[in-house]
C-alpha cells in the first residue's frame, strides 16, 4: 500500500515537472484570445486560514491538471471564499524582442498575477495610450527574449461564483477584438436593462409627485420601493459593462492589493416591499398578529443588511457558506406570506399584486432551470449563431432584474387601479352629496316658503300690533294729559261759588289745591312713571277737591303699610285715579248720607295689593246702573270712565298684575289691585312676534 501511494506521488510530481510551456516567438500575432487550459494547472485551496503565496510556490504537489477542475457556476461551494490558484509556464524564444502578452481568467472579484516571485503590477488593455477595462479582467506582463517564465495566478470570488475560472492569453490586440466583440454582442442586454432603469426612473418620479399632491403614503413607499430596485439594477449594469457612475458610492477598498466589494440593499428592498403592499392591503390595521410577524421578519431584514455592509467592509466572512446559502430564506418567506394574504384579502388591487408577487417568484427561480432546458429551443437554429441574445439569456441577474422591473409595474399598475377606484368613490360619494343637497335645498326652499308666509302673516300682526300700540300710547298720553273736563269745570265753579259768598279763605285754599294738582297732572304727563308717593298725592289732592266742592259730603282716607316704600316704587301715572273717580261718582254722589272712600296699600309674599272701597252703589245695584245713565244724559259731551278704566286693566294686566271688583259687605263697592313688585309697572305694549330664520 505504502507502494502505491509512494509510486502515485511520483507520477504526479513527475507530470508536474513535466508541464509543458505555452512557447511564443516574440510578441504573438493573436486574432483571438488563445485558451491554455491544457497547459495549465490548479490548486483550490480550502482551508479556513488561506495558505501564502510562498507556501503554494513551496508545495507543488497540491497542483491538479486544469481539466479536473469543478464547474464553480453550475457546482456549490461550502465554504465562502472561493480561492482558486493557476499555475502555467510562458517561452518567448525569440532572441531579441519581448514577448507583451495579456492574461484573462474572465471576471471575478480578485485576481492576482505572480512573474518571478512578484506581483505583477495591473495595466490591463490599451487603447490609444488609454486604459479601457478594468484592471481585474485583464492583466499585461512581458517575457523577456529567449526566457521562459512560470507564472502563477490567485483568484477570489466571495460566497458565490458566478463566472467560471478560465485561463486565456490574448496581445493586446486579441485583447482589444475580444473586448470589441464583447461590446458589439451585448448591446440587446444593455438596451434592456437602460429600459428597465428608465420605466421604473418614471415610476419613481410619478409616485414621487403623486405623493408630493396628495401625501398619500402608499406612493412614499412605492418611490422608496422602485428607487431601491432602479439602484440595484443601475448598480447590475455598471458591474457588468464598467460603469462607474453609482457603485463608487457603495465599494469599499478592502486591502492594499485593490480588491473590492459592492454591496447593494438587497436586504433593504424586501423591507421597503412588505411596507407598501402591508400598506395598500391595510395588513396593520386588519391582521394586527400577521404585522407583527412581519415587523419581526423586517426587523431581521435590517440586521441581515448591516452585517452585508460590516462584512463588505471588513472582509470578514464567515467560514462556512450555510448562512449565504439560506440568507434569503426571509425575503422568500415574508414574499409567500404577502402573497397567502393578499390572496385571501377582497380588496380589489389584489390581482396586480399576485400578478407582480408571481412575476418575481418565478424569474428569481427560472434562472436555476437554464441547466435543464435548452434556450435554443425557443430559437430557429443554434442558440451560438445568436451572441446578443446568449449574453441576455446567460446573464442569470438579468432575470432577476427582469422580475424586479414587471413586480414594480405590477405595483404601479396596482395604484393606478387603487387611484381610479378612489376617483369612483368620490364621484359616487360627491353625487350622493348633490342629491342630498337637492333635496334639502328643496326642502328647504319650501320650508323658507311656509317661513315667508308666516313671516308675512307676523309682520301684519306685528304692524298691527304696533298700531294699537301707538294707539294706547296715544290714548294713555291723553288720559295723563287733562282731567276730566267736568271735573275742572264743576272746581272752577265751586272755587266761583265761594267767591261769592265772600269766603275768601275756602276759595283760596280751593283755588291753591287745584292749582297744584294741575300742575302735578300737567308734570306727570310728561312722565311714563311716577313715584307711589306722587301718586298718592295726586289722589289726595284730587279727593280734598271732591270733598270740597260736595260740601264734606265726601269723606276719604288712605292707609299704607310700613313694608311697602313708597318712594322707591314706580307706576304709571293717573293709575288709580279713574277708578276713584268712579267711586266718588258713581258709588257715592247721589247717597243722601256721608259718602266714605278708603285707600289702603298693604304688602303681599309676591308683591302689593292696594284696595279702592266705598260706602256706596254697589256693583250689581240697580241705582248704580240709573246713577251710570244719569251721568252720561247730564253729561253728554264728557267722556266716560270706561275708556280710563279698561286703559287702566290692560296696564296692570299687561305688568303681571289683576284687578278684582267685589260687593262691599253693607253695600258699596271694593276694587282690589293686585300688582308685582319684582318688576316696573309699565304701558302695555305687545311684544312683537319673533322671527327665527330658516333653519
Amino acid at each position: 500500500m505504502r507502494f502505491q501511494y509512494l509510486l502515485y506521488i511520483l507520477l504526479l510530481n513527475g507530470g508536474l515537472l513535466a508541464q509543458k510551456p505555452f512557447v511564443v516567438q516574440g510578441t504573438p500575432l493573436f486574432r483571438e484570445g488563445v485558451n491554455i487550459d491544457s497547459i495549465t494547472i490548479f490548486y483550490e485551496d480550502t482551508h479556513e486560514q488561506p495558505l501564502s503565496f510562498q507556501e503554494i510556490q513551496n508545495t507543488p504537489s497540491l497542483f491538479r491538471p486544469f481539466s479536473e477542475k469543478r464547474n464553480e457556476r453550475t457546482s456549490t461551494n461550502d465554504i465562502t471564499t472561493l480561492r482558486v490558484w493557476l499555475k502555467f509556464i510562458i517561452k518567448n524564444t525569440h532572441l531579441s524582442d519581448t514577448a507583451h502578452l495579456i492574461w484573462s481568467p474572465n471576471s471575478h472579484r480578485r485576481v492576482f498575477l505572480y512573474q518571478k516571485n512578484q506581483a505583477v503590477k495591473k495595466s490591463g488593455v490599451h487603447f490609444l495610450n488609454k486604459n479601457i477595462t478594468r484592471n481585474s479582467d485583464f492583466i499585461h506582463f512581458g517575457i523577456a527574449p529567449n526566457t521562459t517564465d512560470t507564472l502563477c495566478a490567485e483568484i477570489v470570488d466571495f460566497k458565490f461564483s458566478i463566472m467560471p475560472v478560465g485561463s486565456l492569453l490574448y496581445t493586446n490586440y486579441s485583447a482589444l477584438h475580444a473586448f470589441a466583440q464583447t461590446i458589439y454582442n451585448i448591446p440587446l442586454l444593455f438596451l434592456l436593462l437602460s429600459v428597465f432603469v428608465g420605466c421604473l426612473l418614471f415610476m419613481v418620479l410619478y409616485s414621487l409627485y403623486h405623493f408630493w399632491l396628495t401625501k398619500d403614503p402608499i406612493f412614499g413607499f412605492y418611490a422608496l420601493y422602485a428607487t431601491a430596485t432602479m439602484i440595484i439594477i443601475e448598480l447590475g449594469i455598471e458591474s457588468r459593462f464598467g460603469f462607474a457612475y453609482l457603485s463608487h458610492l457603495f465599494t469599499f477598498n478592502l486591502s492594499k492589493d485593490g480588491g473590492f466589494e459592492v454591496a447593494g440593499f438587497n436586504s433593504i428592498l424586501p423591507v421597503l416591499y412588505i411596507l407598501f403592499v402591508s400598506k395598500i392591503i391595510s395588513i396593520p390595521k386588519n391582521n394586527p398578529r400577521l404585522w407583527l410577524i412581519l415587523k419581526i421578519m423586517m426587523l431581521l431584514l435590517v440586521l441581515q443588511q448591516g452585517l452585508t455592509y460590516y462584512q463588505s467592509f471588513t472582509m470578514n466572512y464567515f467560514y462556512k457558506n450555510t448562512y449565504y446559502r439560506y440568507e434569503s430564506s426571509i425575503i422568500f418567506s415574508s414574499t409567500l406570506l404577502l402573497a397567502y394574504t393578499t390572496w385571501r384579502s377582497n380588496y380589489p388591487v389584489k390581482k396586480y399584486i399576485l400578478a407582480g408577487i408571481f412575476c418575481f417568484i418565478l424569474l428569481i427561480t427560472f434562472p436555476f432551470s437554464l441547466s435543464f432546458i435548452r434556450p435554443d429551443w425557443f430559437f430557429n437554429g443554434n442558440l451560438n449563431e445568436r451572441p446578443d441574445l446568449e449574453a441576455v439569456i446567460n446573464f442569470i441577474p438579468f432575470w432577476s432584474y427582469l422580475g424586479l422591473t414587471l413586480e414594480a409595474l405590477c405595483f404601479a399598475l396596482a395604484l393606478a387601479y387603487r387611484s381610479h377606484l378612489i376617483e369612483l368613490e368620490n364621484k359616487n360619494m360627491q353625487k350622493n352629496y348633490t342629491d342630498t343637497l337637492e333635496k334639502e335645498l328643496a326642502k328647504r326652499s319650501e320650508e323658507i316658503k311656509q317661513q315667508s308666509k308666516i313671516l308675512e302673516e307676523e309682520r301684519i300682526k306685528q304692524l298691527e300690533a304696533t298700531f294699537e300700540q301707538r294707539l294706547a300710547e296715544t290714548e294713555m298720553a291723553a288720559l295723563r294729559a287733562q282731567m276730566n273736563p267736568h271735573f275742572i269745570f264743576n272746581c272752577l265753579n265751586s272755587i266761583k261759588l265761594y267767591t261769592l259768598e265772600n269766603d275768601s279763605i275756602t276759595a283760596s285754599e280751593y283755588l291753591s289745591k287745584f292749582s297744584r294738582l294741575i300742575r302735578m297732572v300737567l308734570e306727570n304727563s310728561r312722565s311714563e312713571k311716577i313715584t307711589l308717593e306722587e301718586e298718592i298725592e295726586t289722589l289726595r289732592l284730587y279727593m280734598d277737591m271732591e270733598a270740597m266742592r260736595f260740601k264734606n259730603k265726601v269723606r276719604y282716607s288712605i292707609e299704607i303699610d310700613d313694608k311697602i316704600d313708597i318712594n322707591f316704587i314706580e307706576i304709571p301715572p293717573l293709575l288709580l285715579q279713574p277708578y276713584v273717580e268712579n267711586a266718588i261718582w258713581h258709588g257715592l254722589r247721589y247717597m243722601e248720607t256721608v259718602g266714605q272712600v278708603r285707600l289702603s296699600f298693604g304688602k303681599t309674599p309676591k308683591g302689593m295689593q292696594i284696595v279702592i272701597e266705598d260706602n256706596g252703589i254697589g256693583i250689581a245695584s240697580h241705582l248704580r246702573q240709573k246713577a251710570l245713565e244719569l251721568f252720561s244724559r247730564l253729561n253728554p259731551a264728557v267722556e266716560g270712565t270706561g275708556v280710563g278704566l279698561a286703559m287702566v286693566k290692560r296696564i296692570v294686566e299687561h305688568n303681571g298684575g289683576s284687578i278684582r271688583l267685589e260687593d262691599t259687605n253693607g253695600g258699596g263697592l271694593t276694587v282690589i289691585f293686585t300688582l308685582p313688585l319684582e318688576r316696573v309697572l309699565e304701558f302695555p305694549v305687545l311684544p312683537p312676534t319673533p322671527v327665527n330664520p330658516p333653519q
